[in-house]
C-alpha cells in the first residue's frame, strides 16, 4: 500500500514539474505569412515574428526550422535567418521552403530552434497544407500597405484578398473576422462577409473598418480568421487562418506649464527654469533629452530619462538673463527614442525679462550733490563745534583773571 502511495505521489510530482516546463516559454512566435502553403508549391515565403517572453537580452540570435516531410529548403541556408541582438522589441525571419506534392492536407507542426550566446532554445509553429477546395489568403493590408503597425485610439482599414486556389467552384464563402479583443471593434460593417459563386482562381475582397481603444497595450496581436465554404458538391469546409496585427502606439511629447524662479526676472539676474514635459502619447518614450536654444547663460541641457504614458517630468535648468530684456524667444529641442528609432521635436515658448530701471539726470544730480552737501553740513559742524569750544575756553580763562 506504502509503495503505490508513494508511485501516486512521485506522478503527481512529475506531471507538476512537466506542466511547469511545459508553461515556461521563451519566445513567442507568431507566423505573419505562409501559415497556408498549397500541396507542391515551391519558393514559399514564411514569416515569422520572433518575440522574447524573458527579461534578458539575446545576442548573435540565429533561427532555424527544423524540416522534414513534407517540407524542404528551396535553396541553401533558406531554412535559417540571422537576426543578431534579440531585446523585448519584436524581430522578423524570413524563410523560403517548398512543399512536396505527396503531401497530405492538414495542420503541420515545425520545430524552430533559436541559437543564441544563452543557448539554444526549441519552439515549434504551425502550417497547414491545403488541398484542391481550399480558399487562401492572398494578401492582406492594413490601410493598403503590408505589415504596417496601427497605433492604439486610431482607425484602420483591415483589406483581405482571398482567392479559390481549389479545382472545384464555390457555392457560397463566409468570411468572419474574430479580433480576440473587445478593444478592437468593427466601425461600421459587420465583421462577416458573404459571398457567392466564387470560381476557381477567382479572388474576393472582404474590407474591415476597425477601431483600436485607446487603453489596449503595444504588443504583437493575434486575430482568428474563418472561412466557411461550399462547394459545387454540396460539401461544406471549414477552415481557420490567423492574422497578425502588430499594435505599437507612438510617443507625442507636449511642453506642458514652465515656471520660473524668482517669478519677476531682472537683467543680470541669475534663475532656475523648470520645463514640465508631458507625455499624452500612446506609449512610453525612452531616453528622453532636454536641449534649449537662447540667448541666457548657464545650463542649456538636461536628461528626463523615461516618460511613460499619461506621465511627465520636469527639466529643470540654472541660467542667467545677462543684458537681454523683453519677451526672449526661447528654442526647445526634444529627442527621445521609441519603437521606429530617435526622434526628435521642437517647441517654442517666451521668457520675460524685466530691465534695471535706469536713473534719469535730475537723480544723477541730486545723487552726485548730496555727498557734497553731506560734506559740507559735516564740516560746518565740525568747526561751529570746535569754534564754540574755543569761546568757552577763553570766557574761563577771563573768569580765572579777574578773581
Amino acid at each position: 500500500m506504502k509503495i503505490i502511495t508513494y508511485l501516486m505521489i512521485g506522478m503527481l510530482l512529475l506531471a507538476s514539474v512537466m506542466y511547469v516546463s511545459a508553461s515556461d516559454k521563451n519566445f513567442d512566435i507568431i507566423v505573419l505569412q505562409g501559415n497556408s502553403l498549397k500541396v507542391g508549391t515551391e519558393n514559399n515565403l514564411v514569416t515569422l515574428t520572433i518575440n522574447n517572453e524573458t527579461s534578458l537580452e539575446f545576442q548573435n540570435v540565429k533561427i532555424y526550422l527544423d524540416l522534414t516531410f513534407p517540407f524542404s529548403k528551396s535553396n541553401k541556408e533558406s531554412d535559417q535567418f540571422v537576426i543578431g541582438n534579440l531585446t523585448t522589441i519584436p524581430k522578423g525571419a524570413f524563410f523560403v521552403i517548398d512543399v512536396e506534392s505527396g503531401a497530405a492536407y492538414g495542420n503541420y507542426k515545425i520545430p524552430v530552434i533559436v541559437e543564441t550566446n544563452r543557448g539554444k532554445y526549441h519552439e515549434e509553429i504551425e502550417i497547414k497544407v491545403i488541398g484542391d477546395t481550399l480558399v487562401s489568403v492572398d494578401d492582406f493590408t492594413i490601410n493598403g500597405v503590408k505589415g504596417k503597425t496601427v497605433d492604439p485610439g486610431s482607425i484602420f482599414n483591415l483589406n483581405l484578398r482571398l482567392k479559390n486556389v481549389g479545382g472545384n467552384r464555390l457555392q457560397w464563402l463566409k468570411v468572419t473576422l474574430d479580433t480576440k479583443d473587445p478593444e478592437i471593434i468593427p466601425v461600421s460593417s459587420s465583421l462577416t462577409k458573404t459571398f457567392q459563386d466564387v470560381r476557381t482562381g477567382e479572388y474576393v475582397i472582404a474590407n474591415y473598418d476597425l477601431s483600436v481603444g485607446k487603453v489596449i497595450p503595444p504588443k504583437n496581436h493575434i486575430m482568428t480568421l474563418t472561412l466557411t465554404f461550399q462547394d459545387n458538391l454540396g460539401v461544406t469546409y471549414t477552415q481557420s487562418e490567423v492574422l497578425g496585427l502588430k499594435i505599437t502606439g507612438t510617443p507625442q511629447l507636449e511642453l506642458g506649464r514652465r515656471t520660473t524662479d524668482p517669478t519677476r526676472i531682472m537683467q543680470n539676474q541669475p534663475f532656475i527654469l523648470t520645463l514640465k514635459i508631458e507625455n499624452i502619447g500612446t506609449t512610453d518614450a525612452d531616453n528622453v533629452k532636454l536641449k534649449i536654444e537662447s540667448p541666457f547663460l548657464g545650463d542649456s541641457e538636461a536628461y528626463l530619462g523615461k516618460i511613460s504614458k499619461n506621465d511627465y517630468a520636469n527639466g529643470v535648468f540654472a541660467l542667467n538673463s545677462g543684458i537681454n530684456s523683453g519677451e526672449i524667444k526661447c528654442k526647445l529641442i526634444v529627442t527621445y527614442n521609441d519603437d521606429k528609432g530617435l526622434q526628435t521635436s521642437e517647441k517654442e515658448y517666451f521668457i520675460s525679462i524685466n530691465a534695471v530701471p535706469q536713473a534719469t539726470l535730475g537723480q544723477m544730480i541730486v545723487g552726485s550733490i548730496l555727498p557734497i552737501l553731506l560734506l559740507i553740513v559735516i564740516i560746518g559742524g565740525v568747526y561751529i563745534y570746535r569754534k564754540k569750544r574755543k569761546s568757552k575756553k577763553e570766557e574761563y580763562s577771563k573768569e580765572k583773571l579777574v578773581n
